[in-house]
């Protein structure tokens, strides 16, 4: 086992500017890769949710059931072309340079996110990160989306993710060391295993939840 300062990171909102799947559907419709009609799919998976808040997967299914039955390799390649147009244009400078300083000075940086894998899965090809832990998306015995969500990548789910991702890899978290990074209440688990939590841009009740975080202002 080896033991390394870690430096955890939450993405929307924290590392880039708002939402992301809803602007991968947009893109994908744009590309030609999704109907138009899937926004109203979408629209309806998120309406159950916010009725329902235990249906955010249900919801993440709906928005991305126009996958179903696209190889991994064919999904790679269009979350590569959405992070080259899109969200690398929606990332906070001041994060990839503090993700760069970290990397730089031997911290092992992991970005922990509810956004799905079709299109986290890629981010250390784009910033400077050792890896990274999504809602999961399942795939079928042939490399292909079977249109099936995991447990949403949030709240309780991100050091339990964690703990699994530690463990696969055979390294140890040293939390007197490490630091977090997030923008909301539901990082709060992540943002407790460490000894350095910094807040991104938080609202006031955060800040009042964790008063001796470090807050920082990323634009």
């Amino acid at each position: 086992m080896q033991a390394l300062p870690f430096a955890l990171f939450d993405f929307d909102n924290t590392l880039a500017r708002g939402d992301s799947i809803v602007p991968f559907l947009l893109y994908c419709i744009r590309r030609g890769k999704a109907p138009w009609y899937q926004l109203f799919k979408a629209m309806h998976g998120f309406l159950q949710q916010k009725r329902c808040p235990e249906k955010v997967s249900h919801a993440k299914a709906q928005t991305l059931s126009f996958l179903t039955g696209v190889k991994q390799a064919e999904i790679d390649d269009l979350a590569r072309s959405f992070w080259r147009d899109c969200l690398s244009k929606r990332l906070y400078a001041e994060a990839v340079e503090e993700m760069r300083r970290l990397k730089e000075a031997g911290y092992y940086v992991l970005v922990v996110s509810a956004s799905p894998s079709v299109y986290m899965d890629v981010l250390p090809e784009f910033l400077p990160a050792d890896g990274v832990i999504a809602t999961t998306c399942g795939m079928d015995e042939q490399g292909c989306f079977n249109g099936l969500v995991g447990e949403n990548c949030k709240e309780l789910q991100k050091p339990l993710r964690i703990a699994a991702y530690l463990a696969a890899k055979h390294l140890v978290l040293l939390p007197e060391k490490s630091c977090a990074y997030g923008d909301s209440k539901s990082d709060i688990p992540m943002l407790s295993l460490v000894f350095s939590p910094v807040l991104v841009n938080p609202k006031a009740e955060l800040k009042t939840m964790l008063p001796n975080a470090r807050v920082v202002t990323w634009h």
